[in-house]
């Protein structure tokens, strides 16, 4: 889900999508909001959606379908400020894999609501670890309520809110 292709690492998701494939982990990956950049043919297990715009009911309707039918966000990021897409995902339960830069860590939090990775990761570092994760069902399960519970507990609009209160509260 971003519109800025390399930056939002889209390349790296894909090899980590070809990879999984390669080692008999089905994988399909969904791309919202650009289309990919890819030096062969766009195969199979690739899905570009192209841009929704969540501001209609209908692209809201669709991106909400997306996170439901989805087991991970993945958005290996070069450089990013806070991803609110972070966020959306986690509010359905879905962990996300994403890169340890920029505010993402505000964001992800390891073993809770995803995993962070370095920007230079192997591919094989995400592969592995998506590969130990849906090798243990109970896990997996674990790491997407306790994606949820991040989102409910600290990464909606009301809990951020309350935060900005407290904090400013504590200076005055």
């Amino acid at each position: 889900m971003a519109v800025d292709w390399f930056r939002k690492g889209g390349d790296v998701a894909f090899k980590v999508a070809k990879a999984l494939n390669r080692a008999g982990l089905k994988t399909e990956l969904t791309i919202a909001g650009c289309e990919p950049i890819l030096d062969e043919p766009i195969p199979d297990f690739v899905k570009p959606l192209g841009f929704i715009n969540k501001s209609t009911a209908q692209g809201k309707a669709k991106i909400e379908r997306l996170f439901s039918e989805s087991h991970l966000l993945i958005l290996p990021s070069l450089a990013d400020c806070s991803p609110i897409v972070l966020c959306e995902a986690n509010s359905f339960g879905v962990p996300c894999l994403a890169t340890n830069v920029g505010g993402i860590p505000t964001i992800i939090r390891n073993d809770l609501n995803g995993k962070l990775f370095d920007a230079e990761a192997d591919i094989n570092e995400y592969c592995s670890y998506i590969i130990q994760l849906f090798s243990n069902y109970a896990e997996y399960k674990q790491l997407a309520l306790s994606s949820f519970n991040q989102y409910q507990s600290r990464l909606n609009w009301p809990a951020i809110g309350k935060t900005v209160r407290d904090t400013l509260t504590d200076y005055v």
